[in-house]
């Protein structure tokens, strides 16, 4: 019996040593250690990605559709990025009839991914004031939000969209709305 309780110890003492041994810093692909329920996206093809399959109140999921490499390129500003593989953008329309998109890019490999989002960034030249990149984090990984600006009616009025990257994937979310809450919103219903 004495054994038994000793050998319990004994695995319990190497339990709680072991699980010291865990790095807090975040991970190569942007995991934020603060906030570890990320769903893994290995498992899932652009297409999957792209739809939400729970969309939050108030968003309407209307179409899944491919992206070539050849759109990947042109609207990511990444003409002499290699390794796009495929891509999806999810549909979605809100209460007020605006619709948000969510596109999804497979790539090679995690370089890859932060390689077309380092070309999208500089695609965009400086704001005159204020900063066009704020780092952002949410679905434990760590990403940026763009302001971006856009003329309609004769004034000047703010588009969002949030980048990010998981494992080879890149992730984009953005909508036609002057309204950042609902575009982050979005994103944070990805679960990646």
């Amino acid at each position: 019996m004495k054994k038994s309780i000793a050998l319990i110890s004994v695995f319990a003492v190497l339990m709680i040593a072991f699980s010291g041994c865990v790095d807090n810093s975040p991970a190569v692909n942007g995991t934020d250690s603060d906030n570890p329920e990320t769903n893994p996206i290995s498992d899932d093809d652009a297409a999957g990605v792209s739809t939400i399959e729970n969309p939050p109140a108030g968003f309407e999921y209307i179409d899944t559709i491919p992206l070539s490499t050849d759109e990947i390129k042109v609207t990511y500003e990444a003409e002499n990025v290699t390794g796009i593989l495929s891509g999806s953008e999810g549909i979605y329309r809100d209460s007020n009839n605006t619709d948000y998109y969510v596109d999804a890019i497979e790539l090679k490999n995690e370089e890859a991914a932060n390689n077309l989002i380092d070309a999208y960034r500089s695609s965009f030249p400086p704001l005159s004031d204020g900063s066009r990149f704020t780092e952002v984090s949410f679905n434990g990984h760590s990403g940026v939000k763009i302001t971006d600006y856009i003329t309609s009616g004769g004034k000047s009025v703010p588009r969002y969209s949030y980048i990010w990257s998981n494992e080879n994937y890149v992730i984009v979310v953005f909508g036609n709305t002057a309204e950042e809450a609902p575009v982050r919103q979005l994103a944070e219903a990805t679960g990646y």
